[in-house]
């Protein structure tokens, strides 16, 4: 197959390394309210311990900060400097030491990486005079970060990285192991050594699960880029989507907006353009959320937009969502000119597009010193130069890319800019060079495209080896038994000879006509167990091929109630009444339900039934998050280890998602707290019992629920009608809703279940 023209790409890389490599912090960052209650301590405190503590505390979530979300610096500085002369009057050597990993961070920040390196190379040797292992090994993990990102300082940074691995070994911290083991696995990771970094990533995960550690989606989101790098598309999208799942489950999605946008790279490498854009709207969305200005994913929207022949929209939408004033962060204005130089390009606007890639060249030459940005300019400038028949100039940027790229690691990209290459010189007449360069596209393209199309087979066709391999053992065991009898066979008539002369005729003959009859019956015997064999490896193809229909279907189904979903969301920002609105997500709460089930069906190894306990927590996740009330109202699961078919575990689900909705909307109100218990319990031979019941204000003296015909009650008696169950509600403190059912299908019923 051939690759799509090169529209948007270019940035993919960079925004595969950028947002996961700074995506988590080693310690977590603080809260809006932990800040703001640590700022109006501040205001009161003495000039003693606890005021260098709280100082501290500030500064180093405002570098985290920095870091890993591009917030402003702010105070920081400001924070270690008094930090640093309030602890050197007090003698206090512990937060000197951390006052001085601070600065030389923020020195580092600003580009003076030597004034850094040498403030926490002091603060290093007074950790180790004064035997603080801890600080000793959180400041060699500073000092690492405290070198370039380019190829030249990789081993630098590596070995501060293990140094402070290593320490952190020493003391038992797991988690801080694990963290340090994952940062050296992204290095390798940039110095293209994926195999290396995929090893060390799943020995991350291990450390993180035997220190408890939940949070998995970092992990996952560089292993995602390990087998991108590698052409192993099935995988990278495997991990792309788990590492946001993780973010989801576990409620840390301060980071969610990098797997959104990371995923959908993916997603545009696979030509799948429109799951590409609701991945990268998804990211946008998130980023306006938490306040962070993310110019690449909209960059990244406008590219998708140009391969769907949009250019118009593509330079519209970008130019909407771009930040004008760039003079104080090379990386947004580097952002800016590229992405405005492409929408020009593909507009066939030549003369502004080249004003922004001059741009860019003075870029390299002043502002951009990371050899990720200098290959995402390089391949850009030589794009456009071929584009318009430049080819000197073309064919300079374009070598400029290859000598980096190759030392990236990442194959897709090498085979792109061999392609560019090879355009390059074909224009010019340099065949040799351009056959070398298209050789080594096709090469690399068919390797990571064949290995993408063939992977789903590759499991199917080890099983089915491996059954072929078993049949051949057998037939030549069978085989064996036969050619033993037929041994056994002529030796008895070589006896039978002996006994005279007279009887050799006889005996000859008998045995002539028994061994032709024997003959005849092992080749109808190997005849129809051969026809058997045939027939069993036909029926074994087809289950497996329907168990990979029936998970696709699922898939598919989850998708398109997904979709659904997206579309409800998208109706809701045009409406401006609350009922209209709270209607609306009562809808999608009902749809992610319905959609829950397919996710969780073509995750499983079994496509028949479903795994209740895990169904019902994604749905109380989701509505707690939806009502955002995860803080005033506690819900109580005790369910059982229950697994029922989809046609009755999809009603249940809805059942439970129209009565916790109902608590959550009318038993709790003005914020009060409460707690809401949902149980489901075997009674015994197929009978199970559900129980909601929560400890609200209860239902209105004049509601009568048994003639009640609002929306809810009435999907919930319908349901319940549907599963031949028996539902009863009633009120003691808040309500309880009680439903007994059976696990057998009633072939009566004459309307279909939903799902």
């Amino acid at each position: 197959m051939s690759l799509p023209r090169p529209f948007g790409k270019l940035l993919l890389l960079l925004l595969t390394v950028s947002l996961s490599a700074w995506g988590e912090p080693l310690y977590p960052l603080l809260s809006p309210a932990q800040v703001s209650q640590l700022q109006t301590r501040l205001r009161q405190a003495q000039p003693d311990t606890g005021r260098l503590q709280v100082l501290l505390q500030l500064s180093g979530d405002l570098i985290a900060k920095h870091d890993e979300l591009g917030a402003p610096l702010g105070n920081a500085e400001a924070y270690c400097r008094q930090a640093q002369a309030l602890s050197q009057a007090q003698h206090d050597t512990v937060h000197l030491i951390e006052s001085l990993y601070y600065l030389g961070q923020i020195r580092a920040m600003a580009g003076n990486n030597e004034a850094g390196q040498r403030l926490i190379r002091r603060a290093l040797q007074l950790s180790r005079q004064i035997n603080a292992k801890q600080q000793e090994a959180i400041g060699w993990y500073y000092l690492g970060n405290t070198y370039p990102r380019v190829e030249q300082e990789f081993p630098a940074k590596i070995r501060c990285y293990q140094q402070a691995r290593e320490r952190f070994q020493q003391l038992g911290g797991k988690a801080e192991e694990a963290y340090l083991l994952k940062t050296i696995a992204d290095m390798h990771l940039l110095q293209g050594n994926s195999a290396q970094a995929i090893s060390e990533l799943l020995q991350v995960a291990s450390l993180y699960q035997k220190a408890g550690q939940r949070k998995l989606h970092y992990t996952y989101d560089l292993l995602r880029g390990a087998h991108r790098q590698m052409g192993n598309y099935k995988e990278a999208l495997r991990y792309g989507l788990a590492s946001i799942e993780s973010a989801q489950t576990t409620h840390d999605t301060s980071a969610i907006g990098g797997f959104y946008a990371r995923t959908a790279s993916l997603y545009v490498e696979l030509q799948q353009y429109p799951e590409a854009l609701r991945y990268y709207e998804k990211s946008l969305t998130n980023f306006r959320q938490t306040g962070v200005h993310m110019e690449s994913v909209a960059g990244e929207m406008a590219r998708v937009l140009i391969a769907q022949h949009k250019p118009e929209q593509a330079l519209k939408s970008f130019l909407a969502y771009s930040r004008q004033d760039t003079s104080s962060d090379p990386k947004t204005a580097m952002y800016r000119a590229l992405y405005l130089a492409e929408c020009y390009l593909a507009l066939k606007r030549y003369a502004r597009a080249e004003q922004h890639y001059l741009q860019l060249i003075q870029l390299t030459k002043s502002g951009i010193d990371d050899d990720i940005n200098k290959l995402v300019i390089y391949q850009a400038i030589g794009k456009f130069y071929l584009q318009t028949n430049q080819y000197d100039k073309a064919r300079s940027y374009l070598a400029q890319a290859l000598y980096v790229s190759k030392r990236s690691g990442y194959l897709l990209r090498v085979a792109e800019i061999h392609l560019l290459l090879f355009k390059t010189d074909s224009a010019q007449a340099h065949y040799p060079a351009a056959i070398a360069h298209y050789q080594a596209y096709k090469a690399l393209n068919d390797s990571i495209f064949s290995a993408a199309k063939n992977k789903q087979l590759a499991s199917l066709q080890i099983q089915y080896d491996t059954h072929k391999k078993e049949q051949n053992i057998a037939l030549l065991t069978k085989q064996t038994q036969a050619q033993q009898a037929r041994l056994k066979q002529q030796e008895f008539q070589r006896n039978a000879v002996a006994v005279g002369a007279l009887l050799l005729v006889l005996v000859l003959g008998l045995g002539y006509n028994r061994y032709r009859l024997k003959q005849h019956s092992n080749l109808l015997l190997e005849a129809k167990q051969a026809e058997i064999n045939q027939q069993n490896q036909a029926l074994q193809a087809l289950l497996l091929e329907k168990d990979w229909m029936l998970k696709e279907i699922h898939h598919r189904v989850k998708n398109n109630l997904e979709v659904i979903n997206s579309l409800l969301e998208t109706q809701a920002d045009y409406l401006r009444d609350p009922a209209a609105m709270a209607a609306l997500r009562e809808g999608q709460n009902r749809v992610h339900a319905m959609a829950l089930i397919h996710q969780k069906l073509y995750q499983s190894n079994n496509l028949a039934v479903v795994d209740m306990q895990s169904y019902i927590r994604g749905i109380v996740e989701h509505l707690l998050e939806s009502f955002d009330c995860q803080e005033s109202v506690q819900v109580q699961l005790g369910v059982e280890a229950v697994e029922l078919e989809v046609q009755l575990a999809t009603p249940l689900g809805l059942i439970i998602n129209e009565a916790l909705t109902n608590a959550l909307k009318y038993a709790f109100p003005n914020q009060q707290g409460g707690t809401v218990t949902i149980g489901l319990a075997s009674l015994g031979h197929r009978h199970y019992q559900l129980l909601i019941e929560d400890d609200g204000v209860g239902f209105p003296p004049e509601f009568d629920p048994e003639d009640d015909q609002t929306m809810g009650l009435t999907i919930m008696r319908g349901l319940s009608g549907q599963m031949d169950g028996t539902m009863r509600i009633t009120q003691s403190r808040g309500v309880r809703i009680s439903l007994a059912f059976e696990d057998v299908l009633n072939v009566k019923r004459s309307v279909p279940l939903l799902g």
